[in-house]
């Protein structure tokens, strides 16, 4: 299991930015059986950090493999209902 803490990538960075470096770090993991992002410290996750990371995902890997392989730590509600609307109507456009 790979665990990666999301404000932590945050730093110093645009969300673009931390965003694709998400990606990439998503993609060199894949030979985990699972990669868990931790949410802790994470106010907001606008669609500029989205659309690099998870939309890219999803774009190139689908979603069956997004939601079997990638899994969150301390999500609070409103990130997890943020999430899951947004691969929600991600996918819908895929």
């Amino acid at each position: 299991m790979c665990s990666i803490n999301i404000q932590t990538l945050l730093e110093g960075k645009t969300y673009p930015q931390a965003g694709a470096e998400l990606y990439d770090i998503l993609v060199q993991k894949m030979d985990e059986p699972k990669i868990v992002l931790d949410m802790t410290g994470v106010s907001i996750l606008p669609s500029m950090f989205l659309n690099m990371s998870i939309g890219k995902f999803i774009d190139n890997y689908g979603v069956d493999v997004l939601r079997s392989k990638i899994s969150f730590h301390k999500i609070s509600v409103s990130q997890a209902q943020r999430i899951k609307d947004y691969v929600q109507k991600y996918s819908a456009l895929s």
